[in-house]
């Protein structure tokens, strides 16, 4: 295996949860549902459709799924086109999935199977007529036609920019020739790519906090309504708005209400995003405390508070040391773009490894001022993190991170200075 290999399956090892999430959001298991053939209706008797999913259970479906459905009025034909169709025994998967560079396809489905599937997921289901003219309805036959064929079905995906809801967004858009990003590009939603991810996973602590962490600044830039689509509830909530122009004179809704196909008893996802600031600034104090009782204990001459204090502290840096160099590596050696400027490397950050080494070292040496020192930078730079959020750009929505690390680091370089033995002779 190359080095670089082996570099960039390392982070999906340690942050495997969030990476998951996000690459597969949106996405639908290919071994799941069963491929039609090349079938496609007379445009003279076609019917399309949106077909919308609810949020389900599982880590890739917390986003929620939708489809377009091309109907034969006179046979009844109905396939339903997925975009979001990955296969987790595809070649390289894993290296992909660690690099950023997963491939996505689109291709054609029985649509009373894919509804029925739903059904068993116990998860509700929309159907809306999408009101075409007859030319726009050749348009759409002839994009479809050319995108589910072998040489063109595969996409590079991005869990944000370019998923199996923006393809159906950026389908139409080009059938209804840009009627749609012209009214939604420069409207903006109100909303950030954090903001809705952290929402919809608030429920997953362990992905809530792989996620938080694993985005950076980008994903909190304030998006628009085009870009909010990536979601499919808002793609439908946002497509209701918009008219046909080509027909009756502009009048037209782009879509009729929605026909709902499945009923699931299912909460809804979360409108807001609560957070869990003052549950992990908790945690964090409390962990912190303990170590800062540690050095206390080791200054009392309590080995086994010494031994339990360079326990944890080695296993604590060890983890922020490896997941933070991960992280600085993740942007120079993979394609995840919201990845990149990450301002949790001020609390997560590879210096934690050199404290980690040096607390190994202290259990055969009671006086040691190297590891002061390397628990003294540490700190400080997680202090740096929060300090440069005065300063325009340092913006990150990153509290949380802050509040469960920054007590820990602060207890640890506090318990491993107290700990020191006093020399009295």
């Amino acid at each position: 295996m190359r080095l670089i290999d082996l570099i960039t399956l390392i982070p999906v090892r340690v942050l495997w949860v969030s990476v998951v999430f996000l690459l597969q959001a949106t996405g639908a298991s290919l071994s799941s549902q069963t491929l039609l053939g090349d079938e496609t209706p007379d445009p003279f008797r076609m019917e399309v459709f949106l077909l919308t999913v609810e949020p389900g259970d599982a880590i890739w479906e917390r986003f929620g799924h939708n489809a377009l459905v091309i109907q034969d009025s006179r046979d009844k034909t109905r396939i339903a086109y997925n975009w979001g169709i990955f296969d987790f025994g595809q070649h390289d998967f894993i290296m992909r999935l660690a690099r950023g560079r997963m491939r996505y396809s689109m291709r054609g489905f029985p649509a009373s199977a894919l509804v029925e599937s739903y059904r068993g997921q116990g998860r509700t289901v929309w159907s809306q007529r999408v009101n075409l003219t007859f030319d726009q309805k050749l348009k759409l036959l002839a994009l479809i036609r050319e995108m589910d064929s072998e040489s063109n079905r595969y996409y590079r995906y991005d869990y944000y920019r370019d998923n199996c809801s923006t393809r159906i967004r950026d389908v139409l858009d080009s059938v209804l020739d840009g009627e749609i990003s012209s009214k939604t590009k420069e409207q903006g939603a109100g909303t950030t790519y954090r903001w809705h991810t952290a929402r919809l996973l608030q429920s997953n602590v362990p992905a809530y906090v792989g996620t938080q962490f694993v985005v950076g600044n980008t994903g909190d830039k304030p998006i628009s309504i085009w870009e909010e689509m990536f979601l499919p509830l808002r793609l439908k909530e946002h497509l209701e708005s918009v008219s046909n122009q080509s027909l009756l004179g502009g009048t037209t809704k782009l879509l009729e209400p929605p026909t709902l196909l499945v009923e699931s008893s299912r909460e809804p996802p979360p409108e807001k995003w609560v957070g869990f600031l003052t549950r992990f600034l908790l945690v964090g104090v409390v962990l912190g405390g303990i170590l800062l009782t540690l050095g206390w204990g080791a200054s009392k001459g309590y080995v086994q508070a010494r031994w339990i204090l360079i326990g944890f502290g080695t296993v604590w840096s060890t983890i922020v040391g490896i997941v933070g160099t991960l992280l600085l590596l993740s942007w120079f050696l993979t394609d995840h773009v919201f990845w990149t400027l990450n301002e949790n490397i001020f609390q997560a950050n590879p210096i934690s490894l050199l404290l980690a080494i040096s607390l190994l070292n202290s259990f055969q040496e009671e006086e040691n001022l190297t590891l002061t020192r390397w628990a003294r930078v540490v700190t400080a730079i997680a202090i740096l993190g929060f300090i440069v959020q005065i300063f325009p750009g340092f913006d990150q929505m990153n509290g949380e991170i802050i509040a469960l690390t920054f007590p820990i680091h602060l207890g640890l370089y506090l318990g491993i200075r107290w700990s020191r033995p006093v020399n009295t002779g």
